[in-house]
């Protein structure tokens, strides 16, 4: 859907939020440069899981019925946009939202996943069965993503910005880029321009390493209390740990000890001896929400701090991102400005 006044727009970031809002505003008929310091593929979202689970998600969270309605009217915005996804887009989210995972806990656990209010169907003893909760698989995802934004014309730099503002942006060799939008889209790395955009200061770091295992059948969600299982019919990720306030890319040889030990625990019949760690750091809020919208000392949008929920976010982001920039009032659940003091 064509914009009746177009706009030129710069979007800092290559991960699965900075992607989506790249190829909704480009679709919607606007000039968009995505500039990513990395490959998609070495983000923490190409690291990810791709959940798109709301329940599972929300019933770690201390208003678990709250949690869940945010969490799942962020996931229904993923069929609003559907017309903006490429094909192979479109049929893994269409995939997602039919799936069904399951959670094996306690009686206290599947209470908890009760009071999220979600659909749930009993599947035997201490197991419980989600409808609507899924996963993409990252990597295909966001090269499909990055792949349609080409083909619409859009453009992908690999290049590092050094400093921003509302209008502008100056990279590594210190050329700059102007536009009349700047987004950060960056995870975690958005907190290096908290200097310019004063609402990023708020962003802490979350390490998590998981483990990437080829050869495991089926296909969605395991959960239980120990870790998750991801499986995308040919391969699976367990995981994932939550390390608040470490930012570094280092692979801990007793975490993925642990996460071996918890898998095996899981599903003993599932052979690790392939499986590859992998580290991702996530950029959390205060109060464990979003940042989207527009800073209001810099006048830069920004879209981060989904902490573990990047892919429920992604297309809620763009939607906000995209009224912003046409004009129309907006959401104002994730201003990134609440935290300013």
């Amino acid at each position: 859907m064509a914009s009746s006044s177009p706009k030129s727009v710069l979007i800092i970031g290559g991960g699965i939020v900075g992607l989506t809002c790249a190829v909704v505003l480009r679709d919607s008929g606007h000039k968009v440069t995505v500039i990513a310091a990395e490959s998609s593929e070495h983000t923490a979202s190409g690291v990810a899981a791709g959940m798109i689970a709301p329940a599972l998600e929300a019933m770690n969270e201390a208003d678990t019925a709250m949690a869940f309605q945010r969490l799942k009217a962020a996931q229904t915005v993923w069929r609003t946009l559907q017309a903006a996804w490429p094909q192979a887009a479109r049929d893994a989210v269409v995939a997602t939202l039919a799936q069904e995972s399951d959670y094996i806990g306690s009686p206290e656990a599947l209470e908890r996943l009760a009071k999220t209010g979600a659909p749930l169907t009993p599947a035997g003893e201490g197991r419980m069965r989600v409808r609507g909760d899924g996963l993409v698989e990252a990597a295909a995802t966001l090269n499909a993503l990055q792949a349609h934004l080409l083909a619409l014309g859009g453009e992908v730099i690999c290049d590092r910005v050094e400093r921003v503002s509302g209008d502008d942006v100056m990279l590594a060799d210190g050329t700059r880029r102007n536009a009349e939008f700047v987004i950060i889209a960056a995870g975690y790395g958005a907190r290096a321009f908290a200097g310019q955009v004063p609402s990023l200061a708020c962003l802490t770091p979350i390490k998590g390493h998981l483990l990437d295992v080829p050869g495991v059948a089926g296909r969605g969600v395991l959960r239980a209390a120990s870790g998750y299982w991801a499986r995308y019919a040919e391969s699976a990720k367990f995981g994932a740990t939550m390390e608040a306030g470490r930012d570094d890319a280092g692979i801990d040889a007793d975490i993925v000890a642990d996460l071996k030990a918890r898998a095996q625990a899981l599903t003993p019949d599932v052979d690790l001896s392939k499986a590859q760690a992998r580290v991702g750091v996530r950029a959390a809020t205060p109060d464990g929400w979003p940042l989207i919208g527009r800073d209001a000392a810099s006048g830069v949008l920004v879209a981060t701090g989904m902490r573990r929920n990047g892919y429920v976010f992604a297309p809620l982001a763009a939607q906000i991102l995209l009224d912003l920039i046409e004009g129309r009032a907006t959401d104002r659940d994730y201003d990134p400005n609440r935290f300013a003091h």
